[in-house]
């Protein structure tokens, strides 16, 4: 398959969208491309895969059921090698489905048939947070920039903020810091969500795992405009903070 010529530096507003019903496909690029998206459309996995070798995006759409592949499998990918955001869309499921979703590490979720409505409106408070097009400046993430050898992150217990291996300060709120230290203790090994959720006074519950994941989030957001974010999900553990880090 062949794609748009699409230039890497103008990723910030780009999306992928994968979805098999190319009927569904078909509009959700006439829809976006309306509101100055750029789309790359594919109807598989395997097409998936092939896309994000040659093109960075922004923002993935991912149907669940997929021909060749779980979409779960696509959104646990995406999690753990970029800082996309990502969008699910899901027939009408029950809680422990939707749950099941958000844990592989979908942002937002979307029911079919499409409200192309909140669709925008999705959309636009997701391209609201990630800004002018400074973002796409950053190094990008499938190209994370390599750390250098012997130095580190730093985890500054005063004043709560974490340091890049460049000097770079990130603030933390106060659970962001017991988040990051909690990893910090680990050596590299991934801390359970259980162990996360008590460390962070969440409940081991719906509503305390969403803002765990909320958490995660934000935090890769803010890592992410420094480079790649260290921060990493280990499937069916927990996270990982996987560059070197000091504690100071």
């Amino acid at each position: 398959m062949s794609y748009p010529l699409f230039p890497r530096s103008s990723y910030s507003r780009r999306i992928i969208i994968v979805e098999h019903d190319h009927e569904l496909r078909d509009s959700l690029v006439k829809f976006l491309g309306i509101f100055g998206y750029e789309v790359l459309a594919v109807g598989s996995a395997l097409e998936f895969y092939r896309a994000i070798e040659q093109y960075d995006c922004c923002l993935a759409i991912i149907d669940v059921g997929l021909p060749d592949q779980n979409g779960l499998l696509l959104v646990e990918y995406l999690r753990n090698n970029s800082d996309m955001y990502i969008l699910m869309l899901i027939s009408k499921q029950m809680i422990d489905d939707k749950l099941t979703c958000y844990r592989a590490g979908a942002d937002m979720l979307l029911e079919k048939p499409v409200d192309f409505r909140e669709l925008s409106a999705i959309l636009g408070n997701i391209f609201d947070r990630i800004g002018s097009p400074e973002r796409a400046a950053q190094p990008q993430a499938n190209h994370p920039a390599k750390t250098p050898e012997g130095v580190s992150w730093k985890i500054m217990r005063d004043g709560w903020a974490l340091i890049s291996p460049k000097g770079e300060s990130i603030s933390l709120t106060l659970k962001e810091f017991k988040f990051l230290l909690s990893l910090s203790n680990t050596s590299a090994m991934a801390v359970s969500r259980k162990e996360l959720l008590k460390t962070l006074e969440y409940q081991n519950d719906e509503y305390g795992h969403r803002a765990l994941e909320s958490l995660v989030h934000r935090l890769r957001n803010k890592t992410a405009t420094l480079g790649s974010s260290p921060i990493k999900t280990a499937h069916g553990v927990g996270y990982s903070f996987t560059a070197p880090v000091n504690i100071v």
